[in-house]
């Protein structure tokens, strides 16, 4: 099976796709290392859904976030990858609070993403690090915003 992360939002989350890879070439694997963000669309009937009944309803744009190195919660190896994908998310995190004032960081075994939680913690944005997104297996980190503001 696989760990996945997943991220929700009230607004739209960038996404992993084929057009935004660059062709680069890669000194070493650590080099090449990246996260793969997949938004929550059905293939067959292209619509919506949620990774996970722990996400509230109103965070329905939604990431799964694959590859990389994400450690869990007690079983950090402490290396480059480590810290390099943990970079990327922490980045990444900070990029989609300035579109909404609520994210919600998960994770879990595939499969497993509707199982009782194993803790939920809320943190403010002003206060993540990159070490705050290790999480244990079934955990939910809601980060949030409080100096965001909605433009209409």
């Amino acid at each position: 099976m696989t760990q996945y992360h997943y991220l929700a939002s009230k607004a739209a989350l960038k996404t992993t796709t084929f057009e935004n890879k660059t062709n680069y070439i890669y000194q070493n694997d650590l080099d090449f290392l990246s996260l793969n963000f997949e938004e929550n669309v059905d293939e067959r009937t292209n619509e919506k859904f949620s990774y996970s009944e722990h996400f509230n309803p109103i965070c329905n744009f939604q990431v799964a976030i694959s590859e990389g190195k994400l450690p869990l919660k007690g079983e950090e190896q402490n290396n480059d990858y480590e810290s390099k994908s943990l970079k990327i998310l922490h980045d990444y995190i900070i990029k989609a609070s300035k579109e909404s004032d609520i994210l919600e960081l998960y994770t879990s075994w595939n499969g497993e993403e509707n199982l009782p939680l194993t803790n939920k913690t809320e943190l403010a944005i002003e206060d993540l690090t990159p070490e705050k997104l290790i999480l244990r297996d079934r955990e939910l980190l809601i980060i949030k915003n409080k100096t965001f503001t909605y433009i209409t």
